[in-house]
């Protein structure tokens, strides 16, 4: 009796695996093909200012015919992708916003790199190279580069500044400079902003609201150093908003997208915004080194 019992069991349980089996993969690709991605290459947009091409994409959102397959760390070989013969291919880069890992996303700036036809092959990987520019209605409303003189740095010391920016060369650059700071025990504060102190300016930014704001910064620091905006209400009130804050790099070039569209967004009753950058003294740090480049304020127009 308990044989007849357990082959019953065997059968029936037999008969579900296979109504479980075919269910699930009939019809189905079941072996993926696969994309390579080292990194996006950011080419020239004729059309509009956009500044140093440089960039610090982490990231590759994937589209298959204009379906979400998901996003992945760059640089990635083996980006699965149930799909073989020809499909539409969508890569749009990502960045982590404020530097944070746990705020990615898509850079809304910059056009999709798409081949309509993409030929999948199963079980193969194919390495993809994508270019990609900024998009044609991606408006520049300030950028520095360091590149014009000593005497037109567009970071103005504030009141609240014992120093100003100096010119510095870029041993990772062919040519190129930076702009500097040098703390230390008889001057600990460097505060600048863009396009000009907000105590002493009737005018500064006038930045849309209700669609992103970034700003791109390149750095290399051995101080802690705060980015974010001076907001000016009613014609003299002026609010301090600090947005993001930068560790030392131990002597590494960054580049970080501080978001500012939540600031600007939820201020939409500023009459206007000021771009600062400050640094204070640490007391661990003996002689503090500051140093930024690459700065773009940017958002987009109507298309």
């Amino acid at each position: 009796m308990d044989f007849k019992k357990n082959l019953y069991l065997l059968i029936l349980t037999l008969l579900i695996l296979s109504s479980i089996s075919c269910e699930k993969f009939e019809g189905e690709q079941t072996i993926p093909s696969y994309i390579q991605v080292d990194d996006f290459i950011l080419e020239d947009n004729p059309n509009i200012e956009e500044g140093a091409l440089t960039h610090n994409f982490s990231d590759v959102w994937v589209y298959v015919d204009d379906q979400t397959i998901g996003a992945f760390e760059l640089p990635t070989d083996q980006i699965p992708v149930l799909k073989e013969g020809k499909h539409k291919l969508t890569l749009v880069p990502g960045v982590k916003y404020n530097g944070m890992s746990g705020t990615r996303g898509p850079y809304t700036f910059i056009e999709p790199f798409i081949i309509e036809d993409f030929y999948f092959i199963k079980d193969s990987i194919i390495k993809v190279e994508p270019e990609v520019m900024y998009y044609n209605n991606t408006w520049l409303e300030w950028h520095e580069n360091f590149e014009h003189g000593a005497g037109n740095i567009s970071l103005i010391p504030t009141s609240n500044s014992c120093d100003s920016l100096q010119l510095y060369p870029r041993e990772d650059l062919q040519f190129g400079y930076a702009g500097a700071s040098y703390l230390n025990q008889d001057c600990k504060v460097l505060e600048v902003s863009a396009p000009d102190d907000p105590s002493t300016a009737a005018s500064g930014f006038d930045l849309p609201t209700g669609k992103p704001v970034f700003l791109e910064i390149e750095y290399n620091t051995n101080n802690q150093m705060i980015v974010g905006l001076f907001i000016r209400e009613l014609g003299v009130s002026i609010i301090t908003h600090p947005i993001v804050v930068i560790n030392s790099t131990d002597g590494v070039w960054k580049k970080m997208y501080v978001n500012l569209t939540p600031t600007v967004s939820d201020n939409y009753q500023a009459d206007y915004f000021y771009v600062f950058i400050r640094s204070d003294k640490e007391a661990s740090v003996e002689s503090p080194i500051l140093l930024i480049d690459n700065l773009k304020l940017i958002y987009s127009k109507a298309r």
